[in-house]
């Protein structure tokens, strides 16, 4: 088999490949119970079964199944003997697992993947209607001998049984039934993120912050007492951990000094002061990987604004692989799937693209295409990721079939996934809620009055249009657009759960939205929704001077276009647009300069003393009106305003303890913030009760 599908049978055994399961086959043993197997056991009996009636040297299994310097002849004789005593077989005479004399070992047993029917996922618990049953097949009309008939029925029976006895007892195991319990592990006051087991899998380590603006520190929890203690030293920011080797951790972080670097610290026995191994130009969160001693990452050149990949080999050598596009909005995730290195990419402000990453070429091989942003992954089992997309379900994806595998609504707010055996530890956000807050200038200074929209649930995209202000709130659930006027609010849409609105604008009195990468014009009266444009949304889309505006993505790069009947390509390079008096204001892709542009002389640019890098800021964190250019600036913590008029730059240090998710602002001179309020973090064990 040249891959190992979910779930097989072996001779007497129910085999769940992704969780090393094992459950015994005869439809008669009510209790019957699950052999969860040990890693080691696991990955050897995944090699084997993907190599069948194949001789397997110790040496293959030891550089297939053992990590680098820990496989011996003696490690693989026992594990061999442990698998054999699991499956019940029997050295002398074999049935799962042949020795063959100063060669190694075989796989003897028949493998059967079960039907398509019996390894569909149980994705609801619902019984089939007969709507939904296969199409019975005409066949030529014969009299059939009374014994064939209840020969057939007898089987029929008997294979019911067996069936409705493997639905019965091998979809109690996690990958055929959704995950039943979230289990808090942490529970500090506080936020917890990027949790992971140590190798000897009796300590928890995770970052650690009191609040948003708070500087984190790294934490061990005691998996028997539950006993947290601290590492001594705090960083403004950090990027995931991951494990050098069995008590030392490598993660990025900034100093005190604002710079960033790799440290190298050990965590086991007691926390010993973290090491600068190297310098980084940016912490970037997920973009380490370490592949049988080498380091892979992702780093940020600001002077070209391109991500590279880098590689230091394990005699200390350091190279950079490849310069990767500049059109990408982001591309800071790594990860490492049966020694294979993965690399996730935001291609636009929503959509992402997985690549494996071919080493010995350094080129870049398409997986996948997602159409929404993936936020975190990590490895699942030699053929799958675990991803945390945005706004959906955690989701087990098959790297060789690129097929999706929700884990079910309980996963929904998880992320920072990584998977321990049977358990999951992730990282939940606990009453997570923003608000919409209006704001004012006053004496040089710049402070929140109140909340114009607070629901105790989350509120955000602000758009006015005269005395009609639209928003999008999550009060009664799901995210809908709500109507505001004055001061009566009402809601207007009713999007089917799952659907989510990423943009939200006036053009010409109509309301529309971008819903799922998808234009619509929302009726004022019932918010039915009607298709506006069919070509799927790559960028931004304006509306000025009466005029529709967006930015696409394409092969060359970026442009601004107008005219849905005709669509027509204005300026090349240009991620997105915002309005000013005199015409648009236009950020490119390939400069950091904003710059002025009109319809009215196309060929002239006015280049502003502003400077905005698209990569380094969300595309709802800065906007422009007809008296002013409003930006925020993430590391210095403020504001940032350009007077149209006079030219004057202002600075504003922000009001509040966490910066904003957006800002918004109308023609009027209003300015709204989409304020996060203080929240917590959760580390968490997601299983299921059995």
């Amino acid at each position: 088999m040249s891959n190992l599908e979910p779930l097989v049978k072996i001779g007497d055994w129910y085999y769940q490949a992704a969780y090393g399961q094992l459950l015994p086959a005869e439809p008669d043993s009510s209790t019957a119970e699950p052999v969860v197997l040990e890693p080691r056991l696991h990955s050897l009996l995944n090699y084997f079964l993907l190599h069948p009636d194949q001789i397997l040297d110790k040496d293959t299994l030891i550089n297939n199944v053992w990590p680098s310097a820990e496989g011996t002849d003696a490690a693989v004789m026992r594990a061999v003997g442990a698998l054999r005593k699991v499956l019940g077989d029997n050295v002398k005479s074999p049935v799962y697992i042949a020795t063959i004399a100063k060669k190694g070992y075989r796989w003897l047993c028949h493998i059967e993947p079960l039907t398509s029917i019996q390894r569909q996922p149980v994705m609801h618990s619902r019984a089939r209607t007969g709507a939904e049953l296969p199409e019975p097949v005409a066949i030529e009309e014969k009299v059939l001998p009374w014994r064939f008939i209840s020969a057939v029925c007898t089987a029929l029976i008997v294979g019911g049984a067996a069936l409705a006895y493997l639905l019965a007892s091998v979809t109690v195991t996690p990958l055929m039934q959704l995950p039943d319990t979230v289990k808090p592990l942490s529970a500090l006051t506080g936020q917890e993120f990027w949790a992971t087991l140590e190798p000897g899998q009796q300590n928890v380590f995770y970052w650690h912050r009191d609040t948003e603006a708070a500087p984190q520190q790294l934490a061990r929890q005691d998996l028997i007492s539950l006993k947290v203690t601290y590492s001594n030293t705090f960083y403004p920011a950090v990027s995931q951990p991951l494990w050098l080797n069995d008590n030392s951790l490598v993660f990025r972080a900034v100093d005190s000094e604002q710079q960033c670097y790799f440290y190298r610290q050990q965590v086991l026995p007691e926390f010993s002061p973290a090491e600068k191994i190297m310098p980084c130009q940016q912490v970037v969160v997920q973009g380490l990987a370490i592949v049988e001693q080498n380091w892979y990452w992702i780093d940020y050149a600001q002077d070209s604004r391109q991500y590279e990949l880098w590689h230091r080999s394990a005699d200390g050598n350091i190279a950079r692989l490849i310069t990767l596009p500049k059109k990408w909005y982001k591309a800071e995730q790594l990860l490492v799937v049966s020694s294979s290195l993965y690399l996730v990419v935001q291609q636009d402000f929503s959509r992402s693209r997985l690549y494996r990453i071919d080493l010995a070429h350094k080129q870049l091989e398409k997986v996948g295409n997602f159409d929404n942003q993936i936020i975190a992954g990590s490895d699942w089992d030699r053929q799958h990721a675990l991803l945390t997309l945005h706004n959906s379900e955690l989701q087990l994806y098959n790297l060789d079939s690129q097929t999706h595998l929700s884990l079910g609504p309980m996963t929904l707010g998880l992320t920072q996934p990584q998977r321990y055996q049977q358990r999951i530890l992730a990282t939940q956000y606990l009453d997570y809620v923003t608000d919409i807050v209006s704001l004012t200038f006053a004496g040089g200074q710049l402070s929140s009055e109140q909340s114009w929209q607070t629901s105790n649930r989350n509120e955000r995209l602000f758009a006015a249009n005269g005395q009609q202000l639209a928003f999008v709130s999550e009060r009664i659930g799901d995210n809908q657009v709500w109507l505001s006027q004055a001061g009566d609010s009402r809601q207007l849409s009713r999007l089917a759960s799952g659907q989510y609105i990423q943009q939200l604008f006036w053009h010409q009195n109509k309301l529309l939205s971008v819903i799922d990468n998808q234009l619509y014009q929302l009726a004022l009266t019932d918010g039915s929704l009607s298709v506006v444009n069919r070509r799927p949304v790559s960028g931004r889309y304006q509306s000025c001077h009466n005029t529709l505006y967006w930015t696409e993505q394409n092969n060359d790069g970026w442009q601004l276009m107008s005219d849905l009947a005709n669509p027509v390509v204005l300026l090349s390079g240009v991620v997105n647009v915002k309005c000013a008096a005199t015409g648009l204001v236009v950020q490119f892709y390939n400069s950091d300069e904003l710059a002025l542009w009109s319809a009215n002389d196309p060929q002239r640019l006015i280049v502003l003393p502003v400077s905005i890098n698209w990569q380094q800021i969300l595309p709802e964190q800065w906007t422009s009106n007809n008296t002013q250019l409003l930006w925020l600036d993430l590391k210095q913590w403020q504001l940032n305003s350009y007077d149209w008029e006079s030219g004057q730059r202002h600075r504003y240090r922000w009001p509040a303890k966490a910066l904003p998710l957006e800002i918004h602002s109308d023609n009027a001179g209003n300015l709204f913030s989409v304020q996060p309020r203080h929240y917590d973090t959760d580390i968490v064990w997601l299983q299921n009760r059995s």
